[in-house]
């Protein structure tokens, strides 16, 4: 991810409400301009196109995912616990930044193209979440065939069940959707 002054990295998040509202394509360096205060000759000085802001937005948004679940992965908890603290973060995210999710969803498959983007996906959750599987497999909290698969097939049904709320506008219910996912997934019941 490109290095930004401190100022600039706590601005340009701003561009994401409008890359949200109008599409990439539809999105003019003015707009941004506009929405983030940043004058155009430093956003040509960082950025070669409106395309590489919304690979810098994507960036840090996973890379706030690869903390989170670094944090929850990291906890002396059983795997299933950690797991469910996963999904509860996981959806938190979606909440705290409706404008990056919907620039996720409309830009599914463009995004999906950039490698480090990808990469950064697979880095961010799909590598420490299986690794909590096979943990789990192991002390019997849970039975999954392969890893690698269902790492991710949560990282989607998470991933769909935030971007569902986020584009019809309302709030994410973390927890009567965490309910719902645990459930699917055949988690432990919580203790107490």
């Amino acid at each position: 991810m490109k290095q930004l002054t401190p100022h600039l990295a706590s601005t340009l998040p701003q561009a994401a409400q409008v890359f949200a509202e109008r599409g990439l394509d539809a999105t003019t360096i003015e707009q941004v301009v506009l929405a983030t205060g940043i004058p155009k000759p430093t956003l040509y000085y960082h950025f070669s196109s409106k395309e590489e802001i919304v690979t810098w937005l994507l960036e840090r948004f996973l890379a706030d995912l690869s903390a989170r679940v670094d944090a929850v992965v990291g906890m002396d908890l059983p795997p299933a616990e950690r797991l469910r603290l996963l999904l509860a973060s996981h959806l938190q995210i979606f909440a705290e930044e409706p404008h990056v999710c919907t620039v996720l969803l409309s830009e599914l498959g463009r995004v999906l193209r950039i490698p480090v983007v990808s990469q950064s996906v697979h880095q961010a959750f799909h590598e420490p979440v299986a690794a909590l599987l096979i943990e789990a497999q192991r002390d019997g909290s849970l039975t999954v065939v392969d890893p690698e698969v269902a790492s991710s097939a949560i990282f989607g049904m998470v991933a769909m069940v935030g971007l569902r709320y986020v584009a019809s506008g309302t709030e994410v219910p973390t927890e009567t959707v965490l309910r719902q996912l645990e459930a699917l997934l055949h988690l432990p019941k919580r203790e107490g």
